[in-house]
């Protein structure tokens, strides 16, 4: 079965197992270098819809791949510098009977990485996933994906220690499309469930009076700070995944590290699983419009689809980074490279080559000059010392 089968009418989880699986893919080669094992949580595994029968199209599947093609990858380099092969560690968690029957199926055919499983909810088992990466705190990296279905069930109180795990990365999804609907929802016991949600990030006095997509990029920031401040996060990346048929965000997935190099990363996946979404989004379109009308198209789905949502936002967070970077620069005069870029990339739809398009602008205009640069170098690089000064408005 090809990939257009497996994702067939679902086509957002496509997308969400790209970005999943292409950051592990780097992830796993850069954390596997340092570390002894890498432990993999997945907090709400399933198997949800999967269709292949030994459930590749499965997230936690997809991640024990990723995880050993890196093992094998860096074996030579492991065995050079007389370390022992990457191990592998995972805890596969699900609350519904029938999927957890599939997932303990798999994982009992799996021989070569440490697996555990659990047939409960994530509030009832926190305290074991945390035992389960503490038994390797010492030389195992930690890597948790939340991926509810809803908006329940991990609230702040609940995911803070996964949040705290030092080291440790976290992926979130935000079912953005059913929060919208039920944020400001007036029955008591939605309220309470959205206040656990985000914890002591008051989201409700950050949207007053906000609609639209306003509305929509504020709660997904309110979110965001959330992450931040309860798990100690120096980065916090939202990434789109719009719906397949309408103009609409399905959900967000929410990446939070504590290292450049990690945001480097996420950000690269993201730019080609945008390419992948929209590529996606068209064929899904098409199949609609020939369903409708009972017509062939002699165009492919790639030239007839409308992308002008997406231009839309990619324009709209363009903007909004480019307005917070040169208001930096305007505010200290004095910026180093790093800060300008994560202050860019920290928004979704933005990408290292449009802030080194800003900068080359600015600089042509004369607002702006680098310092720190050697004599062969061109553009700014992070982690090399160079700063952005600012010299004011456009020279005539």
């Amino acid at each position: 079965m090809n990939e257009g089968d497996l994702y067939a009418d679902r086509e957002q989880t496509l997308v969400k197992h790209f970005i999943l699986e292409h950051y592990l893919e780097r992830f796993a080669h850069i954390v596997g270098s340092a570390w002894d094992a890498i432990t993999y949580v997945d907090c709400f595994a399933g198997p949800w819809n999967a269709r292949s029968e030994h459930l590749e199209d499965s997230s936690f599947a997809l991640a024990l791949a990723q995880l050993r093609a890196a093992r094998t990858n860096l074996a030579d380099l492991k065995l050079a510098r007389g370390r022992p092969p990457l191990e592998l560690r995972c805890f596969f968690l699900e609350k519904d009977a029938a999927a957890f029957a599939r997932l303990s199926e798999f994982a009992k055919d799996v021989r070569d990485a440490e697996i555990a499983t659990k047939h409960a909810t994530l509030e009832q088992s926190v305290d074991d996933i945390v035992a389960f990466v503490a038994r390797r705190q010492n030389d195992a990296f930690p890597f948790v994906f939340v991926d509810p279905t809803g908006w329940t069930g991990f609230g702040l109180d609940v995911i803070e220690p996964l949040l705290k795990l030092r080291p440790g990365e976290v992926l979130v999804n935000f079912m953005t499309g059913h929060i919208l609907r039920f944020a400001e929802h007036s029955d008591p016991a939605i309220q309470q469930s959205f206040d656990r949600l985000f914890g002591p990030i008051d989201y409700r006095a950050r949207i007053v009076r906000l609609a639209g997509q306003d509305r929509e990029d504020e709660l997904v920031r309110c979110y965001c700070d959330a992450i931040r401040d309860t798990g100690g996060y120096d980065y916090v990346c939202p990434a789109i995944v719009l719906h397949p048929e309408n103009d609409r965000t399905h959900f967000h997935l929410l990446y939070a590290t504590r290292n450049a190099k990690g945001v480097e990363a996420f950000k690269q996946v993201e730019k080609k699983a945008m390419e992948v979404m929209e590529k996606a989004r068209g064929e899904v379109q098409k199949r609609g419009r020939v369903h409708r009308t009972g017509q062939l198209e002699l165009l492919g789905a790639e030239q007839m689809h409308d992308t002008r949502h997406y231009d839309a936002l990619r324009g709209r967070h363009l903007t909004a980074a480019r307005v917070d970077v040169e208001q930096l620069l305007v505010t200290r005069r004095v910026v180093v490279y790093d800060e300008a870029w994560i202050t860019a990339l920290s928004h979704p739809l933005v990408w290292d080559s449009d802030l080194k398009a800003w900068i080359a602008k600015w600089v042509k205009e004369g607002r702006l000059r680098i310092t720190g640069m050697k004599p062969r170098e061109r553009v700014p690089k992070r982690e090399a010392g160079h700063q952005l000064v600012w010299r004011g408005q456009r020279r005539e």
